[in-house]
């Protein structure tokens, strides 16, 4: 029975939760917090994220994630050059956990 459980909650894991996204950044804005730093990609039709409510439809940045500053370079260098990204996001939050250019 304790087997059945631990392969159920594994199965059932947040991580599970999470999808890879391509395409061109097509918006990077900071919330009215201040701190939230939100981006969409072209042709994205997501509306549901819940990591920065005031924009249901773009993934935000982890800023407690080491790579945050990183992320956020790799983010903005890809929209200065027109470059396709491929964004790995928690698909209940929309929370990036992690990001490669193509």
């Amino acid at each position: 029975m304790h087997k059945i459980l631990l392969i159920l909650t594994l199965f059932f894991l947040p991580s599970a939760l999470a999808d890879w996204h391509s395409g061109t950044i097509d918006i990077i804005a900071i919330g009215y917090d201040g701190k939230t730093i939100a981006i969409s990609q072209l042709n994205s039709t997501r509306n549901n994220c819940t990591c920065y409510p005031t924009w249901p439809n773009r993934y935000c940045l982890d800023r407690s994630r080491d790579s945050f500053k990183e992320e956020y370079a790799l983010i903005l260098s890809a929209k200065a050059r027109n470059k396709s990204l491929n964004i790995n996001i928690n698909e209940t939050s929309c929370k990036v956990i992690a990001i490669y250019e193509n």
